[in-house]
């Protein structure tokens, strides 16, 4: 069972001799032995999810603790991050089929899945954006580069191109206030109305130049991370997949099970923290289904935010089922 008390991150590096788990190329992991460290309160035999695959750092280290009894499952929306890992883990999964499985699928079907309840040792979900996505620019997810306004993590889906040539000026007002807490949200809104009537947004550069438009020229980095960060959680869901998943893979969960999200803004953590708190407080007559183990968030330390400055805004927070 897991332990019942406050939990505690114990950070202690680690070295793999394991190729498979030192190759951090297409993402580095943040606080990967935290994380993992609090996910298997049930040991090498359990059966695990990373809900968030990407490059596969987190999956590579929990395989590397599993016996050949334990199990993991392990999901992302873009196929080229599923084609990495099969190719990352292909020694491994041709050994024993069973010990990896690799889902095509966003985060949110693990609690529609074929999987029994009560089966699951621990679920993780590192909510970062892939540093691919970002650093690449394939998906339109960064104002660094010229591409076609995507923003999906995956195939399916309205793009961000359709969103913003279609939606409704107090909407569009709505999702940059509400997901990126964008100062000149409503100018940018109006602005952007504005110019799809001469023509529509098709790149981020149209995106980046209306932004720069609108905004001080001393504020326009923050606007433009703002303001994408906005769309792409509005073209992804993010927010409601989020709640949906933490409340969706409750039953699955083994009692003693471990929920560890990783959140890197505002919004995600917020999320986090209520519904953990929801599901941990007696209501309705009904005992506490869940334990937080984090009444305040675990963040990085100074040495691994020299190492990958991503991890700055990172909060871990961690529950156990009851």
């Amino acid at each position: 069972m897991g332990n019942k008390k406050q939990y505690s991150a114990k950070r202690r590096p680690r070295v793999s001799d394991n190729p498979e788990i030192q190759d951090y190329d297409y993402h580095l992991p943040v606080m990967l032995h935290e994380c993992v460290d609090a996910l298997m309160s049930f040991g090498p035999t359990g059966t695990y999810i990373d809900g968030t695959l990407g490059g596969g750092g987190h999956t590579a280290e929990i395989l590397s603790r599993l016996t050949e009894k334990g199990r993991m499952i392990s999901y992302d929306a873009d196929p080229d991050a599923i084609l990495h890992c099969k190719e990352r883990f292909a020694s491994i999964m041709e050994e024993n089929p069973e010990r990896l499985t690799l889902r095509e699928a966003n985060f949110v079907f693990m609690t529609q899945d074929e999987i029994p309840d009560g089966s699951i040792s621990g679920v993780l979900l590192d909510l970062g954006v892939s540093s691919r996505q970002l650093d690449k620019g394939q998906r339109g997810i960064s104002y660094r580069f010229n591409t076609k306004l995507d923003m999906r993590f995956g195939p399916n889906g309205q793009t961000a191109e359709e969103l913003l040539n279609s939606i409704e000026e107090g909407k569009l007002h709505h999702i940059l206030r509400g997901f990126g807490e964008e100062p000149f949200a409503r100018i940018i809104a109006r602005r952007v109305v504005e110019r799809r009537r001469a023509a529509p947004l098709q790149s981020t550069y149209d995106l980046r130049h209306l932004i720069e438009e609108c905004v001080p020229p001393h504020i326009v980095s923050k606007s433009l991370a703002r303001v994408f960060q906005a769309i792409r959680i509005a073209v992804n869901g993010e927010l409601d997949i989020l709640e949906k998943t933490i409340r969706g893979i409750m039953p699955k969960l083994i009692s003693g099970g471990r929920i560890v999200i990783l959140s890197y803004h505002s919004l995600e953590d917020r999320i986090v923290k209520h519904v953990f708190k929801e599901l941990a407080s007696n209501h309705d007559d009904k005992a506490p289904s869940l334990r937080i183990l984090t009444p305040k968030p675990i963040e990085a330390d100074q040495g691994e935010i020299s190492r990958n400055p991503r991890a700055r805004t990172a909060k871990l927070r961690i529950a156990e089922k009851c």
